[in-house]
């Protein structure tokens, strides 16, 4: 279970100047699946083109260290930098982000890419590890108020402590009771 000191997310400002910095296709599509699906390096390796079905707008994940995959939902923007990079695409390998030698895409290549569009980006360099994009989105959603069990399913966590950790960091249902219960005449100094 992550530790609160050690999670480092990225601000939405962060990830919209991030992913601007982003021009290539296939690293555009990379990032955008890594951090909406909360997707560690290596699983975003492991992707095979018949796990995506863009006509329902659907992708199958299989996630990795004992997490929960299964069908998700994509995004029209998802769909569509899918299509440009598979437009592009020249082989006909079955990884969807296949390395120079027909493998998939190494952790240490979308390493490297984090840190580089991250510093194009001007994201601090503390924040520029592939996985800050799935302690991103977990912190994005319930910043958004997304209730904590459909983050803990959306990210794939067996355990709902692992989730918990990042309501600690933001919590919308948390600051909006805070908000009105010290409002309230019942309350000293409401």
């Amino acid at each position: 279970m992550p530790n609160i000191k050690s999670i480092k997310y990225l601000t939405q400002d962060e990830l919209t100047r991030l992913l601007k910095a982003i021009t290539n296709k296939r690293d555009k599509a990379i990032f955008l699946l890594a951090y909406r699906h909360g997707l560690r390096a290596s699983e975003i390796g492991t992707i095979r083109v018949d796990d995506l079905n863009l006509d329902r707008s659907r992708i199958r994940i299989v996630r990795l260290k004992h997490s929960q995959g299964g069908e998700y939902p994509m995004q029209a923007d998802e769909v569509k930098a899918l299509k440009a990079w598979l437009k592009d695409r020249k082989d006909g390998n079955d990884y969807l982000f296949p390395s120079s030698r027909k493998l998939p895409i190494s952790r240490r290549t979308l390493d490297y890419l984090m840190k580089t569009y991250g510093e194009e980006a001007g994201v601090p360099e503390d924040k520029r590890h592939f996985h800050v994009l799935k302690h991103s989105i977990a912190t994005h959603l319930l910043d958004a108020g997304a209730d904590i069990r459909f983050v803990q399913d959306w990210i794939g966590h067996k355990n709902i402590q692992n989730t918990v950790v990042y309501a600690q960091i933001t919590n919308k249902a948390r600051d909006e009771q805070a908000t009105k219960l010290f409002a309230s005449p019942k309350i000293v100094g409401g």
